[in-house]
């Protein structure tokens, strides 16, 4: 991965990359980019509490700063957040008490505050001036960086959203995985079939023979990922042991699937799955390489557009989960929902759920390389 390195000399500069190192354009959000010697390493974004309780704000504040001091060599951070409220009133700049909460638990934790800032709807402003005033949302702008390739445009949501699916494509999947489950279940009712269904059932059973094989195309080659495999994939998804072989193949590699698959083959005849190949889907273990889960959370998605409603919720099970394993709880959150929504008592789901509401994220996500977009001051102290 190519990392462009950028010098944010002005507190609009920051902000102007800040939708960078979140890949989107967060609102009602509060951002927190810890610090290494003047360099980012990395954002997190959580949702704003209520403007009127104080014990929560108290809470998130202890919790932003505590995953901050959780990322590896953090010295620093600095604070974004972005209200649809006016940046300036009479009663001053909005989410100040917030904000302040989340200054005094990075002090008692011994982190420096490189700066603090706010954005709304009508401009931007600084919580270390001494009052803060609204400076023109066109200084972001005008601030901004060249070379920097992701698409902002969407809030901390837009990317979660399910991509458009064919409706044609839908109606081939389903009459697929009714096809090849009928096949596999009863040969009499594989023989009802006609030929040219009999054909493509056989198909889709022929990439189900191998799980690990069609997890591993699925990744390496997405673009020759036809309705074919998608029927095989949405078929493995629904069921938990080759969903987990996925996505524990997605966290590795092939062999780390075949060994995957062979371990939830003997756990069905009463052997347990070794420690170090379960260690992963709590979070724990070596990091994953953040391509393959991109790779993992996109074809699942797709995957998720195609099946029907009932057949839906083990693939986006699978997506909350690669969401969470690349730090991005938020997303999960969205694809748990939806998946409850759909069955309330599916398993991963629920799981997914637990660990989301305790803020609990993968241990690898505090040792994460920099963002491709990486900030540093050019003064080393201060992003000014």
């Amino acid at each position: 991965m190519t990392t462009t390195v950028v010098r944010a000399t002005s507190s609009p500069a920051f902000l102007s990359l800040v939708p960078h190192l979140l890949e989107c354009t967060p609102r009602d959000s509060l951002v927190v980019v810890p610090f290494h010697r003047g360099r980012s390493l990395g954002a997190m974004r959580v949702d704003l509490p209520p403007d009127d309780d104080a014990p929560t704000e108290e809470g998130v504040a202890s919790t932003v700063i505590g995953m901050a001091c959780k990322v590896t060599r953090t010295d620093a951070v600095a604070i974004a957040v972005y209200t649809d409220d006016p940046v300036t009133s009479d009663a001053g700049a909005p989410r100040t008490r917030l904000v302040d909460a989340v200054r005094a638990r990075a002090d008692i934790c011994g982190l420096r505050v490189i700066d603090a800032l706010v954005v709304g709807p009508d401009g931007w402003a600084s919580y270390l001036e001494p009052a803060p005033a609204s400076h023109p949302l066109a200084e972001i702008q005008d601030a901004a960086f060249d070379g920097l390739d992701h698409d902002v445009s969407g809030d901390h949501l837009s990317a979660a959203r399910l991509p458009a699916a064919s409706s044609e494509d839908a109606k081939r999947v389903e009459r697929l995985l009714v096809d090849v489950e009928h096949a596999l279940r009863r040969s009499r009712d594989r023989r009802r079939l006609s030929p040219a269904r009999r054909v493509a059932a056989d198909a889709v059973a022929a990439e189900i023979a191998d799980p690990p094989c069609l997890f591993e195309h699925a990744v390496a080659q997405p673009e020759q990922v036809d309705t074919t495999r998608m029927a095989a994939l949405a078929f493995c998804l629904e069921r938990p042991a080759l969903r987990d072989v996925a996505l524990m193949q997605w966290t590795g590699d092939l062999a780390t699937g075949d060994a995957v698959f062979r371990a939830q083959t003997a756990f069905r005849g009463g052997e347990p799955v070794p420690e170090d190949l379960a260690r992963p889907m709590w979070g724990e273990g070596a990091q994953p390489d953040p391509d393959r889960l991109r790779a993992g959370l996109d074809v699942c998605r797709r995957v998720a557009s195609l099946a029907t409603p009932p057949r839906r919720p083990g693939a986006l099970s699978a997506c909350a989960w690669l969401a969470w394993a690349s730090g991005r709880s938020t997303h999960a959150a969205f694809y748990v929902d939806a998946a409850l929504a759909i069955d309330g008592t599916h398993g991963l789901s629920e799981i997914m759920r637990t660990m989301i509401d305790a803020g609990r994220l993968p241990e690898w996500v505090f040792e994460r390389p920099t963002s491709p977009a990486e900030t540093r001051s050019s003064r080393g102290s201060r992003v000014r």
